[in-house]
Formats: structure tokens, C-alpha cells, sequence
């Protein structure tokens, strides 16, 4: 039994440090996924209302990571179209049933980067055996899995042959499976647990509500942070607008289902806020200013940062 307390994003407070810079814009803030250098450490959640083929093309062009969502069918259908368009990154996400198999199996003559295995509990021999199948089908590329949230479970998805493990268990504000399940890790103490073990790279998925929330992510050790709302807000995102705002829904919703069943996640309206473009720039500029306050000049800085909690 573990009594530890387990620490969220509003539970920690970075410690600023020298500053080294003599202006923040000169902060690097590009990273790293499986070998490859990306523009920002965030990314949308592979959700049907955070990402869609636009922002993916924009995204790709842009030199930022994204994961296609693997629902209504549309993962053969945008592999092919983001070949037949030669975009820069194919990134796209599959599940452990017979279906996605089926779909993979179809795939196998076209290029894709990544593949993320996207399930809810990632800690499974189906997901284990999926590794194992793309790695075999898939020679160039590089896996994703997921979701988990503890070291152990990271561990398993390593040694199974995952080039990245994507950690978060109901920490989204849409989710509810902490309510439904009581079971969940706070985002900070979670990330900590599942890095503390791995030579693979961690996706932190869930729980980002404000910008500075990206960086305590990378202090705990996060190589890229996944986020839902933020995204879901733009304007110009695949959220569908209903009574002057962006309707926000988890992927097992009932929206999202068509049925209840197994339901753990839950639709919401958020305010409308910048275009995608607007927001990456301004979460730029928020990273730029907290490698200042990390006392280093890229994002490597965030690795001797020190905390506290409250």
C-alpha cells in the first residue's frame, strides 16, 4: 500500500532560478519525440472534436506533432489522402480490436510515422500483442501506447517493444472515469512514477488547463503534453459550435458512442477563444518565459527545476 500523496498540477509552484538569457524570446522551446525534433512539446488530443484532417495538414506543415483520431472510421481513408498529399509527418492512432487489425492489415504499403495504440487502459496483453504487430508490419515506425499511470504499467509497454508511452488516467476535464472507477493519479505525481523507470519518452495526456501547466508537465518529466480543451476552444477547431460555443466531448461520451454504454466520459461547452495559430504562438511565448524562470535556454533547463507544493 501506498500512502504517498499524489500531487496535481494546481498542487505544484516552480522555484525560479538565474536567469541566464537576456531576452526570453530567445528561448528554445522545440523537443524531442522518438528521435525526432518538434516545434512545441504540445499537441492535441487525438480526439474527433480536437483534430481533423485541416489541422492536421497544418499541424504537419507546421513541424508539430499531432495524432489522428482512430474514430467513425476514418483512419484508412486519412492515411491514404496524407500519403496521396505527401504531408511531413502521417501520424494517426489504432485500437486492440479485430476492426483496427483489419485496417492496419490495409495499411501496410503506406508510409506512417507513428501509430499510437489509443486505448483507455493501456496496461493489457491485447495492447501488448498490438506493439508486437506493428513493430513486425511496421518496420519505420515508431509506436506510441497507452494510456497509463504508474511505472509498472510504463514498463510493460516499454519492454513490449512501445518507442513512447502516452501516461494520464482521468485526469481530463471530460473524463470521468476517477468518478465512475475511483481509479486515477494526478497528473504532476504521475508523470514522475511512470518516467521514474523508462529510457522511453512520456506523452502526458490530460489535466492542461492553463499554459503554465505544460511546463510543471516537463519539470515531472514529460517529453510532449497532450491537451483537449485548450484545442477544442479555438475557433477554427473541429468542434462544432452550439448556442455561441465549442461543444467539447470525450471519446467515451455518450455523443461520441451514440449509445450508453461503458460510458466515462462527458460532453461540455467551452468559450470560444484564438485560432490554432494564435494559440500556438502564445504557448510559445509562455514556454519561452518559463525556461527563463528555469534558468537555461531551452527546454532541457526544466530538469533541474525545483518545486513546491502546497
Amino acid at each position: 500500500m501506498n500512502n504517498m500523496r499524489a500531487l496535481g498540477y494546481d498542487d505544484v509552484y516552480l522555484i525560479p532560478k538565474y536567469c541566464v538569457l537576456e531576452s526570453r524570446a530567445h528561448a528554445d522551446v522545440t523537443t524531442r519525440l522518438c528521435g525526432t525534433t518538434f516545434n512545441l512539446p504540445i499537441t492535441p488530443s487525438n480526439m474527433v472534436s480536437t483534430i481533423n484532417f485541416e489541422w492536421a495538414k497544418l499541424l504537419s506543415e507546421g513541424n508539430y506533432f499531432y495524432t489522428m483520431h482512430r474514430f467513425h472510421n476514418v483512419t484508412v481513408p486519412f492515411t491514404k489522402s496524407a500519403n496521396a498529399d505527401n504531408l511531413r509527418l502521417i501520424s494517426i492512432s489504432t485500437g486492440v480490436t479485430e476492426q483496427s487489425l483489419h485496417e492496419l492489415e490495409s495499411l501496410k504499403d503506406y508510409r506512417i510515422d507513428y501509430i499510437t495504440i489509443d486505448v483507455a487502459h493501456g496496461y493489457s496483453d491485447a495492447v501488448a500483442r498490438r506493439i508486437e504487430y506493428i513493430k513486425k508490419n511496421f518496420k519505420n515506425t515508431k509506436v506510441i501506447a497507452g494510456n497509463i499511470a504508474s511505472a509498472i504499467g510504463a514498463t510493460f509497454l516499454e519492454n513490449a517493444g512501445a518507442d513512447a508511452v502516452k501516461v494520464g488516467i482521468g485526469s481530463g476535464v471530460i473524463c470521468t472515469t476517477k468518478l465512475k472507477t475511483g481509479f486515477h493519479i494526478p497528473m504532476f505525481s504521475c508523470i514522475q512514477e511512470c518516467c521514474s523507470l523508462l529510457r522511453c519518452d512520456v506523452i502526458a495526456d490530460g489535466g492542461i488547463v492553463h499554459e503554465g501547466d505544460i511546463a510543471k508537465a516537463l519539470v515531472a518529466g514529460a517529453a510532449m503534453v497532450m491537451a483537449g480543451g485548450i484545442f477544442a476552444a479555438c475557433s477554427d477547431s473541429p468542434a462544432e459550435i452550439v448556442k455561441g460555443r465549442k461543444c467539447y466531448f470525450g471519446s467515451t461520451s455518450i455523443k461520441a458512442k451514440k449509445e450508453n454504454n461503458h460510458i466515462e466520459g462527458r460532453t461540455i461547452n467551452v468559450d470560444i477563444a484564438s485560432n490554432l495559430t494564435t494559440l500556438l504562438h502564445e504557448i510559445k511565448q509562455s514556454l519561452q518565459s518559463a525556461v527563463s524562470y528555469a534558468g537555461g535556454t531551452n527546454l532541457s533547463a526544466f530538469n533541474t527545476v525545483n518545486y513546491r507544493t502546497t
